[in-house]
């Protein structure tokens, strides 16, 4: 049993204990300081006898008695429960495009207001760089262990070619460079909902440090153009009995809309440009309904998320001008030179791996003390 004291306006703590026929003995221990100065006080004993221990029942039973009282008089102002975490889509047993085009409207929606509506300084900036490189994240109300972050950048190429980049299709090759933890995609079912292109996937990501790997269920969307000439694509965590959980690997979530605008051409160069936004929103933990845990501490992604956005953002714009130069080798009838450039992105990336390592060191450690 534990039970909030308050003595003499004095917080000391919650503590449990038992009681025995001659004797009420503590179980939790408390600060040496505070627990020497309540016994100068005569608040308790680690050893009472039994005729002591019936002004501590006394105390406890005024204690309860007050916190039900409270409870009664105060019963229409007792907050709600706290709502189930959602994560994934739930569209049934039967996958239909309309059900795969629909869970993506309907985070599209939201995060397309996030990303250009109202209230834009509530946005924290957690890390900024050249070439509109802008990290930032946004405080989810129902949800704050999973915060919205929104990833900026200027890409080389034209709407087209970064949008060619960004697709399904050429994930194993741009994820591979950008993601040091991804692992694979499997392809499960394609659609077509009018001029929409849907893929239901699935992507599988490597040991995280000290915790398990990961799979993220999801479909995939190549959108329409909007009518300003923005393209749109996304991907959103779906949830069906079709495809359950794999054994071996923690299910994820990641919901994710990106929007391609394009941008005044490079002033030195000359060479056509796109900006580049994404919102997203990750749960590495399987944290919905019928979840089962995962054990990351989500406070790793948010103390980590400005290093590794800014990195996985650079390293996309620098995959993004090696995808433009091999085009233009290949209009040209040549072969593209390649240089040994990966070895400031594997420095990069042991730095990350590194300083998620030291996280988790300093989490095992503060939850031990």
């Amino acid at each position: 049993m534990q039970l909030p004291w308050l003595v003499n306006n004095e917080h000391i703590g919650a503590y449990s204990f038992s009681t025995t026929m001659r004797r009420t003995r503590w179980i939790r221990d408390v600060e040496p300081p505070t627990r020497r100065k309540c016994r100068r006080q005569g608040m308790f004993s680690p050893k009472t006898s039994s005729g002591s221990t019936i002004p501590l029942l006394i105390v406890i039973s005024w204690q309860v008695l007050q916190t039900i009282a409270a409870a009664a008089g105060n019963g229409s102002q007792q907050p709600p429960p706290p709502a189930a975490i959602q994560r994934g889509v739930k569209i049934g047993d039967e996958i239909t495009a309309k059900s795969l085009f629909q869970a993506y409207e309907e985070i599209k929606d939201e995060y397309s207001e996030k990303a250009f509506g109202a209230n834009q300084e509530d946005w924290v900036v957690v890390k900024e760089g050249a070439d509109g490189l802008n990290v930032a994240m946004l405080h989810h109300p129902s949800d704050p262990s999973c915060p919205y972050v929104r990833l900026h950048a200027t890409m080389p190429g034209s709407v087209d070619d970064v949008w060619g980049s960004f697709r399904l299709s050429n994930w194993e090759r741009l994820m591979s460079a950008v993601d040091p933890f991804f692992e694979g995609l499997t392809i499960l079912e394609q659609y077509d909902y009018g001029k929409v292109n849907l893929v239901l996937a699935r992507k599988r990501a490597k040991r995280l440090v000290a915790f398990g790997k990961r799979d993220f269920l999801f479909v995939s969307v190549s959108d329409v153009p909007r009518p300003d000439g923005v393209l749109v694509s996304g991907t959103v965590s779906v949830v069906t009995s079709k495809y359950p959980r794999v054994e071996g690997y923690v299910r994820a979530y990641q919901d994710s809309i990106g929007f391609y605008e394009p941008h005044p051409d490079n002033p030195v160069t000359g060479e056509p440009q796109t900006s580049v936004t994404i919102i997203c929103r990750i749960d590495l933990n399987d944290s919905g309904e019928d979840g089962e845990g995962g054990l990351v501490p989500m406070w790793l992604y948010t103390q980590t998320i400005g290093l590794s956005g800014s990195s996985s953002l650079a390293k996309m714009r620098k995959q993004m001008r090696l995808e433009m130069e091999e085009r233009r080798a290949a209009a040209e009838g040549r072969t593209l030179q390649r240089t040994n450039g990966g070895d400031l992105t594997t420095v990069y990336s042991a730095l990350l791996v590194t300083a998620l390592a030291l996280m988790v060191g300093l989490y095992v450690v503060k939850q031990r003390l």
